[in-house]
């Protein structure tokens, strides 16, 4: 897949934070906030390449459903997959669920539960739906369609307590994320997510100079489009690094890093993941990663991101480690994708 050159190609993009909040619109309708993705992308790609779509529970009536740029939850179906304006990718159908960055500045974001934003760049995501959910991209499957489409995701609740939202590298990393969430009182601006310092070229190639030998093929096994997490790779049953934790935990390499079966305590499967099992304290940090075996692919990602907060396993939000945003009285949702 090439991709798009423009004259601004050498121009820095916007930053994250220079949107003023008092800038932020107000929602309409049934809106609780609104919500603006950013082309952070350094010109390789135009704001007509950027995809990106919302599909979650509506709470009013218990569907799964998409959000149209009018701000609303449209109910999803099986039918949807064959509607005017579907996808098609080899000969098979899916549903048009996605919006350009182009299309709208600002759409309003009414309470959803269960929501995730898909962003894909230089082509959209396919996904079918179906009445009473959706098949989300699946890396694991060797016919995905969306296996050579870059794509990523943000996940988010809105309820009567507010916004409730992260980005996340559970599953793999597909580019540079930032994720800002503002609040009406003027109180709450915060902002998490990859360091925009970071490009994602740069980010491949630390990432294949920091991590063990364990660790590096993660990077190239569904290269170029993403870096997946180690159960998705060489850490998976019946792969050669499938008893990567065997000595240090007597529960399974595969439930460590999925935080399951025998790992599923949040405390416990943290405390594996950050080597830090057979400490006193599981709550000093700067012991986190210090010896193996540890889930060196989490620590790569806190490394290089704001505040050193990161969403590397299942339950990295164990003494507060993950990029986790939420506030009761929301305002605005920024997302920046970036390259």
């Amino acid at each position: 897949m090439s991709l798009f050159t423009s004259s601004a190609a050498s121009a820095a993009s916007p930053s994250i934070g220079s949107i003023p909040a008092s800038s932020i619109p107000a929602p309409t309708g049934n809106g609780v906030m609104t919500v603006k993705v950013m082309n952070g992308t350094n010109g390789a790609y135009s704001d007509s390449q950027i995809y990106w779509g919302v599909l979650g529970i509506n709470p009013d009536t218990g569907r799964w459903s998409y959000l149209d740029l009018n701000g609303n939850l449209q109910p999803i179906s099986t039918a949807l997959n064959d509607a005017p304006g579907h996808l098609t990718k080899n000969g098979a159908n899916y549903a048009n669920i996605y919006h350009k960055i182009s299309d709208a500045p600002w759409v309003s974001l009414p309470r959803i539960t269960s929501g995730r934003m898909f962003l894909c760049v230089g082509s959209p995501c396919y996904i079918k739906t179906y009445d009473n959910g959706f098949a989300g991209p699946d890396i694991n499957n060797p016919t995905d369609p969306n296996l050579n489409v870059y794509f990523d995701f943000v996940e988010f609740t809105v309820d009567a307590t507010g916004y409730h939202g992260n980005t996340t590298r559970v599953d793999g990393f597909g580019f540079p994320i930032q994720h800002r969430l503002v609040n009406k009182a003027g109180n709450y601006d915060k902002t998490v997510g990859e360091l925009e310092s970071e490009t994602r070229a740069g980010l491949f190639s630390k990432y294949a100079n920091e991590v063990p030998s364990e660790f590096k093929s993660l990077a190239t096994v569904q290269a170029p489009y993403r870096i997946v997490a180690p159960i998705h790779g060489s850490f998976a049953a019946g792969r050669e690094n499938a008893n990567y934790f065997a000595g240090y935990s007597n529960l399974s390499t595969q439930d460590i890093f999925r935080c399951d079966g025998g790992a599923s305590d949040p405390r416990t499967c943290a405390a594996i993941n950050r080597h830090v099992y057979n400490d006193s304290d599981w709550n000093n940090v700067s012991n986190y990663y210090k010896a193996a075996p540890a889930n060196y692919y989490a620590k790569f990602w806190h490394d290089h991101s704001i505040d050193r907060l990161a969403y590397g396993f299942a339950y990295d939000d164990v003494n507060n480690q993950a990029a986790y945003l939420e506030v009761g009285d929301p305002k605005g949702l920024i997302i920046r994708v970036a390259w």
